[in-house]
Protein backbone atom coordinates (compact mmCIF):
# COMPACT_ATOMS: atom_id res chain seq x y z
CA UNK A 1 0.00 0.00 0.00
CA UNK A 2 1.37 3.74 -0.85
CA UNK A 3 2.24 5.94 1.96
CA UNK A 4 -0.06 8.71 2.27
CA UNK A 5 2.27 12.28 1.49
CA UNK A 6 3.25 13.74 4.38
CA UNK A 7 2.18 17.05 3.33
CA UNK A 8 -1.80 16.00 2.29
CA UNK A 9 -1.37 15.22 6.69
CA UNK A 10 -0.15 18.51 7.45
CA UNK A 11 -3.27 20.67 5.33
CA UNK A 12 -5.75 18.21 6.77
CA UNK A 13 -4.77 18.69 10.51
CA UNK A 14 -4.66 22.41 9.22
CA UNK A 15 -8.40 22.43 7.95
CA UNK A 16 -9.29 20.22 10.94
CA UNK A 17 -8.47 22.82 13.35
CA UNK A 18 -10.09 25.73 11.48
CA UNK A 19 -13.53 23.80 11.08
CA UNK A 20 -13.45 22.97 15.00
CA UNK A 21 -12.62 26.32 16.19
CA UNK A 22 -15.80 27.93 13.63
CA UNK A 23 -17.87 24.97 15.15
CA UNK A 24 -17.36 25.94 19.00
CA UNK A 25 -17.56 29.56 17.66
CA UNK A 26 -21.13 29.54 16.86
CA UNK A 27 -22.21 27.39 19.49
CA UNK A 28 -25.33 29.22 21.30
CA UNK A 29 -25.73 31.68 18.61
CA UNK A 30 -29.42 29.84 18.29
CA UNK A 31 -29.95 30.79 21.74
CA UNK A 32 -29.41 35.19 20.77
CA UNK A 33 -32.01 37.84 20.09
CA UNK A 34 -30.55 38.02 16.13
CA UNK A 35 -30.92 41.76 17.04
CA UNK A 36 -28.42 41.68 19.75
CA UNK A 37 -26.27 39.97 17.38
CA UNK A 38 -26.39 42.50 14.74
CA UNK A 39 -26.50 45.80 17.20
CA UNK A 40 -30.31 46.48 16.92
CA UNK A 41 -32.62 47.69 19.16
CA UNK A 42 -36.29 48.45 19.53
CA UNK A 43 -38.44 51.15 20.82
CA UNK A 44 -41.57 52.50 20.82
CA UNK A 45 -41.64 55.39 23.27
CA UNK A 46 -41.01 58.27 20.95
CA UNK A 47 -42.14 60.66 22.48
CA UNK A 48 -44.94 62.00 19.92
CA UNK A 49 -47.31 65.28 20.57
CA UNK A 50 -50.07 65.34 18.06
CA UNK A 51 -53.46 67.70 17.62
CA UNK A 52 -56.57 67.27 15.41
CA UNK A 53 -57.27 71.17 13.39
CA UNK A 54 -59.50 71.94 10.73
CA UNK A 55 -58.43 71.94 6.98
CA UNK A 56 -57.51 74.51 5.11
CA UNK A 57 -58.83 74.30 1.86
CA UNK A 58 -58.66 71.36 -1.06
CA UNK A 59 -59.00 72.19 -4.91
CA UNK A 60 -62.06 70.02 -5.91
CA UNK A 61 -61.99 70.88 -9.52
CA UNK A 62 -63.04 68.23 -11.79
CA UNK A 63 -62.00 65.74 -9.06
CA UNK A 64 -62.40 61.56 -10.94
CA UNK A 65 -65.68 62.01 -8.73
CA UNK A 66 -68.07 64.14 -7.13
CA UNK A 67 -69.77 64.23 -4.09
CA UNK A 68 -73.38 65.13 -3.21
CA UNK A 69 -75.18 65.16 0.21
CA UNK A 70 -75.93 66.11 3.65
CA UNK A 71 -74.85 64.40 6.70
CA UNK A 72 -75.32 64.46 10.37
CA UNK A 73 -72.36 63.12 11.72
CA UNK A 74 -72.76 62.41 15.84
CA UNK A 75 -68.82 63.58 16.03
CA UNK A 76 -67.87 65.61 13.05
CA UNK A 77 -71.23 67.80 13.47
CA UNK A 78 -72.67 68.74 10.15
CA UNK A 79 -71.14 68.11 6.63
CA UNK A 80 -73.03 69.75 2.98
CA UNK A 81 -71.28 69.20 -0.63
CA UNK A 82 -72.80 70.58 -3.68
CA UNK A 83 -72.03 70.43 -6.98
CA UNK A 84 -70.99 73.40 -9.81
CA UNK A 85 -71.29 71.75 -12.86
CA UNK A 86 -71.38 73.26 -16.78
CA UNK A 87 -73.55 71.42 -19.55
CA UNK A 88 -72.08 71.26 -23.39
CA UNK A 89 -74.13 70.44 -26.48
CA UNK A 90 -73.90 66.52 -27.52
CA UNK A 91 -73.68 67.89 -30.98
CA UNK A 92 -73.68 70.94 -32.55
CA UNK A 93 -76.11 73.05 -34.60
CA UNK A 94 -78.58 71.52 -32.72
CA UNK A 95 -82.15 71.24 -34.83
CA UNK A 96 -85.48 70.75 -32.72
CA UNK A 97 -87.29 69.76 -35.43
CA UNK A 98 -90.87 71.04 -36.76
CA UNK A 99 -93.28 72.13 -33.43
CA UNK A 100 -91.51 70.95 -31.11
CA UNK A 101 -92.94 70.33 -27.32
CA UNK A 102 -91.74 69.72 -23.96
CA UNK A 103 -92.62 66.65 -22.27
CA UNK A 104 -89.49 66.58 -19.42
CA UNK A 105 -86.03 67.61 -18.46
CA UNK A 106 -84.64 65.19 -16.44
CA UNK A 107 -81.08 65.74 -14.48
CA UNK A 108 -78.70 63.00 -14.04
CA UNK A 109 -75.53 61.39 -11.77
CA UNK A 110 -74.34 58.18 -11.89
CA UNK A 111 -73.24 57.29 -8.93
CA UNK A 112 -69.89 55.91 -7.54
CA UNK A 113 -70.12 54.89 -3.89
CA UNK A 114 -71.48 56.33 -0.78
CA UNK A 115 -70.75 57.45 2.73
CA UNK A 116 -73.73 57.50 5.62
CA UNK A 117 -77.18 56.13 6.08
CA UNK A 118 -78.98 55.72 2.66
CA UNK A 119 -82.01 54.98 4.07
CA UNK A 120 -82.44 58.36 5.29
CA UNK A 121 -83.90 60.82 2.16
CA UNK A 122 -82.36 63.61 1.11
CA UNK A 123 -83.77 66.84 -0.02
CA UNK A 124 -82.64 68.19 -3.37
CA UNK A 125 -82.33 71.51 -4.84
CA UNK A 126 -81.02 72.74 -7.85
CA UNK A 127 -80.22 76.35 -8.95
CA UNK A 128 -79.11 77.96 -12.19
CA UNK A 129 -75.59 79.61 -12.32
CA UNK A 130 -75.63 83.04 -13.26
CA UNK A 131 -71.87 83.43 -13.73
CA UNK A 132 -69.68 81.63 -15.69
CA UNK A 133 -67.05 78.73 -14.91
CA UNK A 134 -63.90 79.65 -16.22
CA UNK A 135 -61.33 76.86 -17.87
CA UNK A 136 -58.14 76.23 -16.55
CA UNK A 137 -59.05 77.79 -13.48
CA UNK A 138 -58.70 76.57 -9.61
CA UNK A 139 -61.76 76.51 -7.97
CA UNK A 140 -61.51 75.31 -4.16
CA UNK A 141 -64.20 73.91 -1.75
CA UNK A 142 -64.78 77.65 -0.74
CA UNK A 143 -65.12 79.12 -4.13
CA UNK A 144 -68.53 80.79 -4.65
CA UNK A 145 -69.91 80.74 -7.63
CA UNK A 146 -73.13 83.09 -8.30
CA UNK A 147 -76.11 81.35 -8.87
CA UNK A 148 -80.50 82.69 -8.88
CA UNK A 149 -82.51 81.90 -6.19
CA UNK A 150 -85.07 80.08 -7.90
CA UNK A 151 -84.88 76.23 -7.24
CA UNK A 152 -85.10 74.24 -10.72
CA UNK A 153 -86.45 70.93 -8.60
CA UNK A 154 -89.86 69.73 -10.48
CA UNK A 155 -92.32 70.10 -6.86
CA UNK A 156 -90.78 69.35 -4.02
CA UNK A 157 -88.40 66.50 -4.39
CA UNK A 158 -86.52 63.95 -1.92
CA UNK A 159 -84.17 61.25 -3.05
CA UNK A 160 -84.30 58.39 -1.62
CA UNK A 161 -80.66 56.84 -2.38
CA UNK A 162 -79.85 53.28 -4.48
CA UNK A 163 -76.64 53.52 -5.41
CA UNK A 164 -76.18 49.88 -5.78
CA UNK A 165 -79.57 49.84 -8.04
CA UNK A 166 -79.68 49.01 -11.63
CA UNK A 167 -82.00 51.04 -13.55
CA UNK A 168 -84.50 50.17 -16.13
CA UNK A 169 -85.78 52.88 -19.06
CA UNK A 170 -87.97 51.85 -21.88
CA UNK A 171 -86.56 47.89 -21.46
CA UNK A 172 -82.98 49.45 -21.14
CA UNK A 173 -81.13 48.77 -18.39
CA UNK A 174 -78.53 51.66 -17.14
CA UNK A 175 -75.87 51.39 -14.07
CA UNK A 176 -77.68 52.64 -11.04
CA UNK A 177 -77.92 56.63 -10.98
CA UNK A 178 -79.68 59.76 -9.63
CA UNK A 179 -82.80 60.99 -11.93
CA UNK A 180 -84.09 64.56 -11.04
CA UNK A 181 -86.96 66.36 -12.50
CA UNK A 182 -86.50 69.59 -13.45
CA UNK A 183 -88.25 72.69 -13.97
CA UNK A 184 -90.61 72.70 -17.19
CA UNK A 185 -89.53 76.40 -17.49
CA UNK A 186 -85.61 75.41 -18.37
CA UNK A 187 -86.51 72.72 -20.58
CA UNK A 188 -88.70 75.31 -22.48
CA UNK A 189 -85.68 77.79 -22.56
CA UNK A 190 -83.84 75.82 -24.46
CA UNK A 191 -86.27 74.30 -27.25
CA UNK A 192 -87.35 78.06 -27.91
CA UNK A 193 -83.71 79.39 -28.30
CA UNK A 194 -82.14 77.04 -30.86
CA UNK A 195 -79.76 79.76 -32.00
CA UNK A 196 -78.51 80.13 -29.15
CA UNK A 197 -77.06 76.05 -29.36
CA UNK A 198 -75.15 76.93 -32.44
CA UNK A 199 -72.30 75.74 -30.51
CA UNK A 200 -70.52 75.23 -26.99
CA UNK A 201 -69.09 78.71 -26.87
CA UNK A 202 -72.54 80.54 -27.56
CA UNK A 203 -74.68 77.65 -25.22
CA UNK A 204 -71.99 78.61 -22.20
CA UNK A 205 -72.62 81.97 -22.62
CA UNK A 206 -76.89 81.41 -22.61
CA UNK A 207 -76.83 78.69 -19.97
CA UNK A 208 -73.83 78.96 -17.61
CA UNK A 209 -74.75 75.95 -15.79
CA UNK A 210 -76.09 74.23 -12.48
CA UNK A 211 -75.58 74.52 -9.05
CA UNK A 212 -76.80 71.22 -7.43
CA UNK A 213 -76.93 70.47 -3.97
CA UNK A 214 -78.36 68.59 -0.91
CA UNK A 215 -80.14 69.55 1.98
CA UNK A 216 -81.25 67.81 5.75
CA UNK A 217 -84.63 65.55 5.55
CA UNK A 218 -84.73 63.67 8.54
CA UNK A 219 -82.54 61.21 9.53
CA UNK A 220 -78.28 60.80 9.47
CA UNK A 221 -78.11 61.59 5.51
CA UNK A 222 -75.53 60.26 3.00
CA UNK A 223 -72.43 61.70 0.94
CA UNK A 224 -72.94 60.46 -2.89
CA UNK A 225 -70.16 59.78 -4.61
CA UNK A 226 -71.31 60.78 -8.71
CA UNK A 227 -69.26 60.63 -11.77
CA UNK A 228 -70.06 63.64 -13.63
CA UNK A 229 -68.17 62.66 -17.06
CA UNK A 230 -70.18 59.46 -17.36
CA UNK A 231 -72.29 59.49 -20.45
CA UNK A 232 -75.72 58.25 -17.98
CA UNK A 233 -74.56 61.54 -16.03
CA UNK A 234 -76.26 64.58 -18.06
CA UNK A 235 -79.51 66.84 -18.75
CA UNK A 236 -82.03 65.06 -21.03
CA UNK A 237 -84.00 67.42 -22.89
CA UNK A 238 -87.45 65.11 -23.39
CA UNK A 239 -90.13 66.36 -26.25
CA UNK A 240 -91.79 65.62 -29.36
CA UNK A 241 -92.27 67.26 -32.40
CA UNK A 242 -94.15 66.31 -36.12
CA UNK A 243 -91.87 63.17 -36.00
CA UNK A 244 -93.09 61.74 -32.90
CA UNK A 245 -90.82 61.37 -29.60
CA UNK A 246 -87.56 62.90 -29.26
CA UNK A 247 -84.47 63.61 -26.75
CA UNK A 248 -81.83 65.80 -26.81
CA UNK A 249 -79.00 65.46 -24.38
CA UNK A 250 -76.54 67.81 -22.63
CA UNK A 251 -73.23 66.44 -21.19
CA UNK A 252 -70.83 67.30 -18.24
CA UNK A 253 -67.97 65.05 -20.24
CA UNK A 254 -64.24 65.94 -19.34
CA UNK A 255 -63.84 69.53 -21.41
CA UNK A 256 -67.03 70.50 -19.11
CA UNK A 257 -66.09 72.83 -15.87
CA UNK A 258 -67.32 70.84 -12.48
CA UNK A 259 -66.23 71.56 -8.77
CA UNK A 260 -67.38 70.87 -5.25
CA UNK A 261 -68.09 72.74 -2.77
CA UNK A 262 -68.18 71.65 1.00
CA UNK A 263 -69.05 73.40 4.04
CA UNK A 264 -68.76 71.87 8.05
CA UNK A 265 -71.51 72.79 11.24
CA UNK A 266 -68.96 71.32 14.10
CA UNK A 267 -70.90 72.95 16.66
CA UNK A 268 -73.41 69.88 15.96
CA UNK A 269 -70.98 67.45 17.25
CA UNK A 270 -71.81 65.70 20.63
CA UNK A 271 -68.23 64.89 21.12
CA UNK A 272 -67.07 67.61 23.50
CA UNK A 273 -62.88 66.70 22.92
CA UNK A 274 -63.52 66.78 19.22
CA UNK A 275 -64.95 70.24 19.52
CA UNK A 276 -62.86 71.76 22.42
CA UNK A 277 -59.96 70.23 20.82
CA UNK A 278 -60.89 71.07 17.10
CA UNK A 279 -62.58 74.26 17.59
CA UNK A 280 -60.85 75.59 20.67
CA UNK A 281 -57.82 74.97 19.73
CA UNK A 282 -57.39 72.95 22.94
CA UNK A 283 -54.07 71.08 21.86
CA UNK A 284 -53.55 69.05 25.01
CA UNK A 285 -56.95 67.03 24.26
CA UNK A 286 -54.65 64.98 21.37
CA UNK A 287 -53.47 62.78 24.02
CA UNK A 288 -56.72 61.39 24.11
CA UNK A 289 -58.11 61.35 21.02
CA UNK A 290 -57.46 62.43 17.47
CA UNK A 291 -59.80 62.88 14.43
CA UNK A 292 -59.24 62.90 10.09
CA UNK A 293 -62.15 64.20 7.65
CA UNK A 294 -61.49 64.50 4.34
CA UNK A 295 -63.71 67.19 2.41
CA UNK A 296 -61.45 70.38 3.36
CA UNK A 297 -62.58 68.62 6.62
CA UNK A 298 -60.04 67.86 9.65
CA UNK A 299 -56.17 66.73 9.45
CA UNK A 300 -53.84 65.96 12.46
CA UNK A 301 -50.58 67.66 13.25
CA UNK A 302 -48.05 65.46 14.57
CA UNK A 303 -44.07 66.37 15.73
CA UNK A 304 -41.40 63.91 17.48
CA UNK A 305 -39.89 66.78 19.65
CA UNK A 306 -36.95 65.12 21.27
CA UNK A 307 -36.23 62.66 18.72
CA UNK A 308 -33.06 64.52 17.63
CA UNK A 309 -31.90 64.71 21.49
CA UNK A 310 -32.73 60.66 21.88
CA UNK A 311 -30.00 60.45 19.54
CA UNK A 312 -27.84 63.11 20.49
CA UNK A 313 -23.69 62.51 19.89
CA UNK A 314 -24.75 59.12 18.42
CA UNK A 315 -24.19 57.52 15.02
CA UNK A 316 -27.56 55.69 14.18
CA UNK A 317 -29.24 53.99 11.68
CA UNK A 318 -32.43 53.60 11.55
CA UNK A 319 -33.09 50.11 10.16
CA UNK A 320 -37.02 50.55 10.41
CA UNK A 321 -39.74 53.50 11.62
CA UNK A 322 -43.60 53.10 11.30
CA UNK A 323 -45.87 55.60 12.39
CA UNK A 324 -48.75 53.50 13.76
CA UNK A 325 -52.60 54.72 14.20
CA UNK A 326 -55.35 52.75 15.62
CA UNK A 327 -59.23 53.23 15.01
CA UNK A 328 -61.07 53.65 17.81
CA UNK A 329 -64.05 54.68 16.16
CA UNK A 330 -67.46 53.31 17.62
CA UNK A 331 -70.18 53.68 15.06
CA UNK A 332 -68.76 51.78 11.54
CA UNK A 333 -72.03 50.75 10.66
CA UNK A 334 -72.85 54.34 8.76
CA UNK A 335 -69.50 56.03 9.94
CA UNK A 336 -67.46 53.75 8.70
CA UNK A 337 -63.11 54.10 8.33
CA UNK A 338 -61.04 55.69 5.41
CA UNK A 339 -59.52 53.21 2.91
CA UNK A 340 -56.02 54.38 3.31
CA UNK A 341 -54.73 57.61 5.09
CA UNK A 342 -51.60 59.82 3.67
CA UNK A 343 -48.93 62.15 5.29
CA UNK A 344 -47.65 65.57 4.16
CA UNK A 345 -44.76 66.96 5.84
CA UNK A 346 -44.48 70.28 6.57
CA UNK A 347 -42.05 71.98 4.63
CA UNK A 348 -41.35 75.82 4.49
CA UNK A 349 -42.98 76.34 1.49
CA UNK A 350 -45.89 74.39 2.75
CA UNK A 351 -46.22 70.87 2.25
CA UNK A 352 -44.60 67.71 0.70
CA UNK A 353 -46.17 64.23 0.57
CA UNK A 354 -44.67 61.15 1.68
CA UNK A 355 -42.66 59.54 0.94
CA UNK A 356 -40.70 61.68 -1.14
CA UNK A 357 -39.33 59.10 -2.96
CA UNK A 358 -42.35 57.72 -4.26
CA UNK A 359 -41.17 56.60 -7.22
CA UNK A 360 -39.06 54.49 -6.22
CA UNK A 361 -41.26 53.42 -2.63
CA UNK A 362 -44.59 51.26 -3.75
CA UNK A 363 -47.57 52.03 -1.38
CA UNK A 364 -47.39 48.25 -0.03
CA UNK A 365 -43.76 49.21 1.51
CA UNK A 366 -44.79 52.68 2.41
CA UNK A 367 -48.26 51.48 3.89
CA UNK A 368 -51.10 53.62 5.10
CA UNK A 369 -53.95 50.96 4.38
CA UNK A 370 -56.67 50.18 6.82
CA UNK A 371 -55.77 46.13 8.55
CA UNK A 372 -59.79 44.98 10.35
CA UNK A 373 -58.01 42.82 11.96
CA UNK A 374 -55.61 44.88 14.01
CA UNK A 375 -57.84 47.99 13.45
CA UNK A 376 -54.70 50.04 12.88
CA UNK A 377 -53.09 51.90 9.60
CA UNK A 378 -49.30 51.62 9.73
CA UNK A 379 -46.77 53.92 7.80
CA UNK A 380 -43.22 53.24 7.38
CA UNK A 381 -41.49 56.71 7.51
CA UNK A 382 -37.51 55.55 7.69
CA UNK A 383 -36.11 57.53 5.36
CA UNK A 384 -37.91 60.59 7.10
CA UNK A 385 -37.07 59.85 10.53
CA UNK A 386 -33.32 59.59 9.48
CA UNK A 387 -33.25 62.49 7.68
CA UNK A 388 -35.37 64.52 10.97
CA UNK A 389 -32.20 63.14 13.19
CA UNK A 390 -29.70 64.27 11.29
CA UNK A 391 -30.66 67.67 10.67
CA UNK A 392 -29.67 70.62 12.10
CA UNK A 393 -33.18 72.12 13.01
CA UNK A 394 -35.83 69.30 14.34
CA UNK A 395 -38.24 69.93 11.88
CA UNK A 396 -42.12 71.35 11.55
CA UNK A 397 -43.60 67.63 11.77
CA UNK A 398 -46.01 65.74 9.59
CA UNK A 399 -50.14 66.04 8.92
CA UNK A 400 -52.15 62.60 8.88
CA UNK A 401 -54.79 63.06 6.31
CA UNK A 402 -57.62 61.28 4.71
CA UNK A 403 -56.40 59.80 0.95
CA UNK A 404 -58.90 60.70 -1.69
CA UNK A 405 -59.90 63.89 0.55
CA UNK A 406 -61.84 65.84 -2.11
CA UNK A 407 -63.81 62.49 -3.64
CA UNK A 408 -64.10 60.55 -0.58
CA UNK A 409 -66.48 61.36 3.05
CA UNK A 410 -65.31 58.76 5.06
CA UNK A 411 -63.63 60.20 8.74
CA UNK A 412 -61.47 58.24 11.08
CA UNK A 413 -61.21 58.82 15.09
CA UNK A 414 -57.84 57.32 16.24
CA UNK A 415 -56.07 56.76 19.90
CA UNK A 416 -54.10 59.85 20.92
CA UNK A 417 -50.68 59.71 22.11
CA UNK A 418 -50.92 59.59 25.78
CA UNK A 419 -50.34 55.56 27.41
CA UNK A 420 -52.45 56.48 30.32
CA UNK A 421 -55.58 56.97 28.40
CA UNK A 422 -54.69 54.53 25.20
CA UNK A 423 -52.40 51.22 26.85
CA UNK A 424 -52.55 49.51 23.91
CA UNK A 425 -53.22 50.98 20.93
CA UNK A 426 -52.27 55.00 21.19
CA UNK A 427 -50.61 56.91 18.18
CA UNK A 428 -46.81 55.61 18.62
CA UNK A 429 -43.29 55.05 16.84
CA UNK A 430 -42.28 52.24 16.63
CA UNK A 431 -38.20 52.27 15.46
CA UNK A 432 -35.45 49.88 15.07
CA UNK A 433 -32.04 51.21 15.04
CA UNK A 434 -28.61 49.80 15.27
CA UNK A 435 -26.10 51.93 17.17
CA UNK A 436 -22.38 52.25 16.58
Amino acid sequence: MKKIPQILIVLFLIVFAFGCKNEYDIIGLNLQDPDEILGNAFSDTTTLTAYSIREDSINTTKLSNSVLGYIKDPVFGLTQAGIYSQYLLSGSSVNFGTNPVLDSVILTMQYAGFFGDTLSPLSIKVYELTESLVKDTKYYNFTPTECSNQNLVFRNYQLLPKPTTPITIDTVTYDSHIRIRLSNALGRKFLENPDQLSDNATFLNFFKGLYIVATASGGSGSLLYVNMTSSVSGINIYYHNDEGAKKYALVSNSNAVFYNSFSHDYSQSTDNIFKDQVLNGNTSLGKQKLYAQPLAGVKTKIDFPYLQKTFKDQDVVINKAELVISNVSEDELYFFQPYSLGLQAIVDNGISYLPDDAYYTSSSYFGGTYDSDTKEYRFRITQYIQQLILQSEAGQGIYLVVSGAGIRGNRLIFAGTDIGYNPTNRLRLELTYTTY
